[in-house]
């Protein structure tokens, strides 16, 4: 499992950002930041805090590495969600509910947030799964 630290340099890898600007955005020196990088101290909670705020990053996937990184995702996550349960309540039922259409984008956004991508073939399976327990 990947530390803070590790967590760290994922965001900073993400946004293409080098350690100076990186650093001067949080409000750290750079030397901090490499400490933070490499695993040898914890960044302290302000630095947290910071790094959510100016990144967006999901404050539960810094701290935690569950989920995902930043939270701007959540809303292409719920997006991805109803799409796929709209094609999947349509492929799979012929009079398709709102009820199950519902349900249906739940278990894909709970599904999205917990594994950041879906597959068509796990959709595919939730959905039958889904179908089998009504």
């Amino acid at each position: 499992m990947t530390t803070i630290g590790q967590r760290f340099f994922d965001v900073r890898r993400a946004k293409k950002a080098t350690q100076i600007e990186f650093a001067s955005k949080l409000g750290l020196s750079q030397s901090a930041l490499v400490a933070y990088e490499r695993g040898d101290r914890d960044p302290p909670a302000a630095a947290i805090a910071k790094i959510c705020q100016e990144y967006r990053v999901d404050p539960t996937w810094l701290l935690s590495g569950t989920g995902i990184m930043f939270r701007d995702n959540l809303l292409q996550m719920f997006e991805q969600a109803i799409r796929l349960a709209k094609d999947f309540n349509l492929r799979y039922e012929v009079n398709p509910s709102s009820e199950n259409e519902i349900n249906l984008a739940k278990l894909f956004f709970q599904y999205l947030i917990e594994n950041g991508t879906i597959s068509d073939d796990m959709a595919d399976v939730l959905t039958r799964r889904m179908a089998a327990n009504e």
